[in-house]
């Protein structure tokens, strides 16, 4: 038997394990960086917020300017210079786009429409008008920011991308002067909108900046506040919890002896006395296991049944030396083929082992040898399967024992041919299934004409000799398929499955001639037969047909013997006879 109980069970580990140190480690290295991380976006989303509002207060700041000079240079009567002035604000690198807008979303200082109001406002060409004049619709008249710019009399701000870069699009309402009023009258307020267009890039590089600035600062803080844990872990946690649980790998591998000493009043402290006291119990429950499994292991070797157990995933674990002679086959071929495998046929023993044998046959012959299984499922408390036992025992002996007295209830000692007690169990299966498929059936009842004869002339001696023969003859003369009996004393039957009454009559009259041509001992030999058959005798039962043939067998004695009756008129009997003639 391949260790039938274990002495050290093995111990499943996991192939990749993490120590409690470095659990401790990683967590507080994730924790420090999720808060570095929270401050890091704070701070950047801070920043950003920032100078995003510095810049705009910049902007606010100088449209403010560009308003108040525009107003000063309006107020002054130079509208002429303005379109000068936008041109000189353009040049500014900061701006990527300027423009006076009037409120109907035109752009100003193009066309000759505001000069000729003044004029005739006035009442005298105050202004020149331009040689040439464009003009350009920047946004349409009901263009919202237009209007909420012109509705509120407040500067709109507009973020927008253009050619993967951030620009920002302020609109600020041009307010009307009271000296405003002498040339373009008092009716509109606001007189136009301020357009200016400025990039972002640079406010997204000092953002950037600022970034990378908190993210080395954040580096920096999560290692010297990793590298102050890692040294206070390794003080206090790792170095203990190493010699525990080296202590432990040592009791695993089966030094149950050991014990271990950490130094304090802590929690670990409490766990290596908790340790070494579970240490010493174990020792204790596992000298008396080992002598209890000393014990267990010597019955199952010594064992003359076959005995093969899985665990609880259905692993063969142990397989005793009866069970490998029985089944031919060593521990490892059974344990790599799985117990479904052991008699080659893995349908039927899982249905044995999941019906605990139940309505199954128990015996089989596997190995040239008879065995009888007997198969349970092992549940814990819980009725959770741990696994399955499986016993086979041998009872090659016993079967042939068995069929060999099987054999002799049902044979006659003097013919070896079949008895009354084989005749009925074969007699009735043969009218059932005939019944059943509608086939024909012919049954013969013979005995030996003048049998008391030969006993009282001859001796009984000689009349076994006679029945002796007539036995041989019989199992020469029928096919295999045909039974054929002793019935009692000289009276004999055979049996024909699938024989029609003409057949059954041809089989009958062969062999009765053939008798009749035999010598034993110098001494003629007669028989008178009587044939039955289904289903031109209409009878369901064993006795019934017995007795219909034994009627017909006295009728040939009456008529003289040495004949052949059967239970049906067959028309072209003088045809049947020519047959028999031809063939003998």
């Amino acid at each position: 038997m391949n260790t039938p109980l274990p002495s050290r069970p093995p111990i499943a580990r996991p192939r990749f394990s993490v120590s409690i140190s470095a659990r401790v480690l990683i967590s507080t290295a994730s924790a420090v960086t999720l808060v570095m991380l929270g401050f890091i976006h704070f701070f950047v989303v801070h920043q950003k917020e920032t100078i995003l509002a510095q810049n705009e207060r910049t902007m606010i700041l100088m449209i403010g300017n560009i308003s108040s000079a525009l107003r000063t240079i309006m107020k002054a009567g130079y509208a002429h210079i303005a379109q000068e002035f936008t041109r000189d604000i353009r040049k500014n690198p900061k701006v990527l786009d300027f423009r006076i807008l009037r409120i109907n979303g035109q752009e100003a200082f193009l066309d000759n429409t505001t000069i000729r109001d003044v004029n005739r406002r006035l009442g005298e060409e105050e202004f020149t008008p331009r040689d040439h004049e464009t003009s350009t619709k920047v946004l349409e008249p009901d263009n919202p920011d237009l209007q909420t710019v012109l509705k509120n009399n407040r500067i709109v701000t507009l973020l927008h991308e253009h050619n993967d870069e951030d620009r920002v699009t302020y609109l600020a309402p041009i307010e009307r002067d009271e000296k405003c009023g002498k040339c373009h009258g008092n009716a509109q307020n606001p007189r136009g909108v301020m357009m200016i267009t400025t990039s972002l890039a640079q406010v997204e590089i000092d953002i950037e900046a600022t970034r990378k600035e908190a993210l080395v600062v954040a580096i920096m803080a999560i290692f010297f506040v990793l590298l102050l844990i890692y040294l206070m872990i390794r003080r206090f946690l790792i170095k203990p919890l190493g010699q525990i649980r080296g202590a432990m790998a040592r009791v695993a591998s089966g030094h149950l002896e050991e014990q271990v000493h950490v130094p304090g009043h802590d929690e670990i402290s409490e766990i290596t006395i908790t340790f070494n006291d579970m240490a010493n119990r174990l020792l204790l429950t596992y000298t008396g296991l080992q002598q209890e499994q000393d014990k267990l292991s010597t019955i199952i070797i010594g064992a003359q049944e076959g005995i093969v157990v899985t665990d609880g995933q259905q692993n063969v674990v142990l397989v005793n030396p009866a069970a490998e002679r029985l089944l031919g086959k060593d521990f490892e071929q059974i344990r790599s083929a799985g117990w479904e495998n052991l008699v080659n046929d893995p349908e039927y023993l899982r249905r044995f082992v999941t019906q605990g044998g139940h309505d199954m046959p128990n015996l089989l012959v596997f190995n040239n040898r008879a065995l009888k299984l007997h198969a349970a499922t092992i549940h814990a408390a819980n009725q959770l399967p741990i696994g399955t036992s499986i016993m086979i025992r041998d009872v090659t002996d016993e079967k042939k024992l068995e069929d060999k007295l099987r054999e002799l209830s049902i044979t006659d000692a003097l013919t070896q041919l079949y008895n009354r007690r084989g005749l009925m169990e074969i007699l009735e299966k043969e009218i059932k299934r005939s019944h059943r498929y509608n086939h024909y059936l012919g049954f013969l009842l013979f005995d030996v004409d003048h049998f008391k004869k030969f006993n009282d002339t001859y001796g009984h001696d000689q009349g076994d000799r006679v029945l002796q023969a007539l036995g041989r003859t019989m199992k020469e003369h029928f096919r295999k398929v045909d039974t054929p009996c002793r019935y009692g004393g000289e009276e004999f039957c055979v049996i024909l499955p699938d024989t029609s009454p003409r057949g059954a009559y041809i089989v009958a009259e062969r062999f009765r001639r053939q008798v009749e041509a035999m010598l034993v001992d110098n001494l003629k030999v007669t028989v008178s037969i009587g044939v039955a058959t289904i289903p031109a005798t209409e009878v369901n039962k064993v006795d019934d047909l017995i007795k219909k043939a034994d009627d017909l067998l006295y009728e040939a004695k009456r008529n003289g013997r040495n004949q052949v009756k059967i239970s049906i008129h067959l028309d072209d009997m003088d045809a049947i006879n020519q047959e028999i003639d031809a063939t003998s």
